[in-house]
């Protein structure tokens, strides 16, 4: 593999180090409890198939034998994977089961990737869908896998670390980041030889589509979830600054509470006229 410019095949360091501490930071707890590691597991392998199908509809459209043999390999690899997180997830759910009886309690949310849904043109694996291939090009198209596989490479690697407590799931983890590092190396390799044949621009327009979508996605995710925090905290800020105090105010401009006796009606000089 060439060498790849590191402005377009490498994230910033330093933006790549927030990401990876949110979403360690957000993980940790999850691989603790054996009934949400089981939800984990499920929801990568639903995102791997989901990958993979993509994938092998994307291999219908490239004419170049060359691509068209290494998007087939790495869709193999997603539907291998896919059916690898299932057989880990009925392992650790059976062991949960075990271990917790008949209660089947629900631990909470698992780490769910169709969150990544951009909303916009990329799918749950962080795609865009096949079918949008003959708009896009195989330029645009190979720029965003190397993206999302770069980003998936990352989340793995994560994962993996937070599984020492458990080897089996970290072997499946070093599996499947063998087959990352190969997407990663051939979409740059054909990133690169795009580049030396003059199409620079169309690869740098690619690279930047693919990651603005994957921002946009998540700056909407952000606002949707934020947004009712939000509210609640404007809530809150409105009940202490403005109806408390105001309650407050008008309380003290009232007569005394409680059972007060009836006063006396005040007599006229005229009161025996009636």
């Amino acid at each position: 593999m060439g060498r790849l410019p590191s402005s377009n095949s490498q994230l910033r360091p330093s933006l790549m180090s927030f990401s990876s501490f949110l979403l360690r930071r957000k993980s940790r707890a999850i691989w603790q409890d054996p009934l949400r590691r089981y939800r984990t597991l499920q929801s990568f392998s639903e995102t791997e198939e989901d990958g993979g199908h993509d994938l092998i509809a994307a291999a219908g459209r490239i004419s170049d034998p060359e691509l068209r043999e290494h998007i087939l390999r790495h869709a193999d690899d997603e539907v291998r994977h896919a059916e690898l997180f299932r057989t880990r997830a009925t392992e650790v759910r059976d062991l949960a089961m075990a271990g917790r009886g008949a209660e089947g309690k629900d631990a909470g949310r698992g780490y769910d990737l169709t969150g990544t849904r951009s909303g916009i043109d990329l799918d749950s694996h962080g795609f865009f869908n096949a079918g949008i291939y003959d708009e896009i090009g195989e330029v645009a198209y190979v720029a965003m896998l190397h993206v999302a596989e770069q980003r998936a490479a990352e989340a793995f690697t994560i994962h993996r670390d937070l599984n020492a407590h458990d080897p089996e799931t970290v072997a499946l983890f070093e599996s499947i980041l063998k087959d990352e590092k190969y997407h990663v190396s051939y979409t740059g390799r054909f990133l690169d030889k795009w580049r030396s044949e003059g199409r620079e621009r169309e690869v740098e327009e690619g690279l930047s589509k693919a990651k603005s979508s994957r921002f946009i996605g998540a700056w909407k995710r952000l606002g949707i979830r934020s947004g009712a925090s939000f509210s609640k905290v404007l809530l809150l800020v409105m009940y202490w600054t403005v109806v408390l105090p105001f309650g407050f105010l008008t309380s003290r401009g009232e007569g005394p509470s409680g059972w007060q006796e009836p006063l006396e009606p005040k007599r006229s000089g005229g009161e025996g006229q009636y």
